[in-house]
C-alpha cells in the first residue's frame, strides 16, 4: 500500500469501527464520540480522518473511579462490540486481531486529565497479501464539562451514538487548535507539539455551513467554547491568541497531505475574524483561567 491507499483504508474501516460501538451499549453508557468522523456525519461531507476521537462520560467515571477497571471495561467492550459486528457480516471480511488499551499519558496527568489509547490491529480477508496493514486508533480523552446543548444521539445507520453537538465540535475545534500553540504549551510545561492546522480547516468547513449570521448557533458554539476552554485551561484574549506564530500556521495548513484544498489559509483567515468578532461583541472574549495551586 501507498500513503494514500493506506490513508483510504484506515478512513472506511475506521467508519466500520465507528459503527460497531455504536452497536454495543456499553460503550453508549461510557463514551462521547466527537472530532472529524462525528462532524462528518453532522454536516454530510466527508474528510478523511485517521482516528476516533471521544471523551469518558463523566458519569461513567464517577460510577467506576478505577483507572485500571476503566481500562479492562474498555478491553472488554470493544473486544465485544468489533467481533460481535464484524461476526454479523456477510460476508465475513474483517477479524479482531489485537486490542490494546494504554494509559494517556503512561505515567499519568499531573491535572488529573488521565485518559487511555486504544490500539487496534485487524485481519482484512480482502487483502491477504498485503503486509503491515495499518493500525488503528481510537483515542479517549478525559471528561471535560459539558452544557445540556453539548451531547446529542446521533444516528449511524441503524444505531445511534452519544456525540458532541455541532455547537459543542466548533467550540472544540476553537479549543483543541489553541492549546497546540506555543503559548498553551509553555502554560502547562509541556514540550512543543505539532499545531493542530485541520481543526481550523473543520471550523471553516463549520461556518460554510452554519454562516455568522446565525446568530443563535454561535452564540451556543461560543459557549462551548469557554467551557472546552475551562476544562483544560486555555486562554483567548481574541484573533490575537489565534494568530500566534501564524507563519508557522500557514505553512503546515498548506503543507498538510490530509487537508483537501477547498479551502484556503484565507478562507480560515476569514474564519477566525469573524467568529472572534463576534464572540467578543457578545462578550464572551476575552477569557482566562489560572492554572490550580
Amino acid at each position: 500500500m501507498d500513503r494514500e491507499q493506506r490513508s483510504n483504508w484506515i478512513f472506511e474501516v475506521l467508519s466500520h469501527i465507528l459503527k460497531a460501538l455504536g452497536g454495543n451499549s456499553r460503550i453508549r453508557e461510557s463514551l462521547i464520540f466527537k472530532g472529524a468522523m462525528v462532524l462528518n456525519q453532522h454536516l454530510g461531507t466527508p474528510r478523511m480522518s485517521l482516528d476516533i476521537d471521544s471523551n469518558l462520560d463523566a458519569e461513567f467515571t464517577r460510577q467506576h473511579p478505577d483507572k485500571i477497571v476503566q481500562k479492562t471495561f474498555l478491553e472488554e467492550s470493544i473486544s465485544e462490540a468489533l467481533t460481535r459486528y464484524f461476526e454479523d457480516q456477510d460476508p465475513v471480511r474483517f477479524k479482531v486481531s489485537h486490542i490494546r488499551v494504554e494509559p494517556n499519558p503512561i505515567k499519568g496527568h499531573p491535572l488529573g486529565w488521565d485518559a487511555f489509547l486504544i490500539r487496534i490491529s485487524l485481519i482484512d480477508y480482502e487483502k491477504l497479501g498485503v503486509r503491515d496493514l495499518p493500525g488503528l486508533r481510537v483515542d479517549v480523552a478525559a471528561p471535560e464539562t459539558l452544557s445540556d446543548d453539548s451531547v446529542v444521539v446521533l444516528p449511524l445507520g441503524d444505531v445511534t451514538v452519544k456525540a458532541y453537538s455541532l455547537e459543542r465540535i466548533a467550540g472544540e475545534k476553537a479549543r483543541a487548535f489553541l492549546s497546540s500553540l506555543p503559548a498553551y504549551r509553555e502554560k502547562l510545561d509541556k514540550r512543543p507539539k505539532a499545531i493542530r492546522v485541520k481543526d481550523l480547516y473543520d471550523l471553516t468547513r463549520i461556518i460554510q455551513a452554519r454562516p455568522i449570521n446565525d446568530k443563535i448557533f454561535w452564540k451556543k458554539a461560543g459557549e462551548e467554547f469557554f467551557l472546552a476552554s475551562e476544562s483544560r485551561y486555555v486562554d483567548c484574549e481574541g484573533l490575537k491568541t489565534f494568530r500566534e506564530n501564524w507563519e508557522v500556521t500557514s505553512r503546515l495548513f498548506s503543507e498538510d497531505p490530509i487537508i483537501p484544498t477547498d479551502i484556503s489559509i484565507a478562507d480560515v483567515e476569514n474564519t477566525l475574524v469573524a467568529i472572534t468578532d463576534y464572540w467578543e461583541s457578545i462578550n464572551l472574549l476575552p477569557f482566562s483561567f489560572p492554572l490550580p495551586g
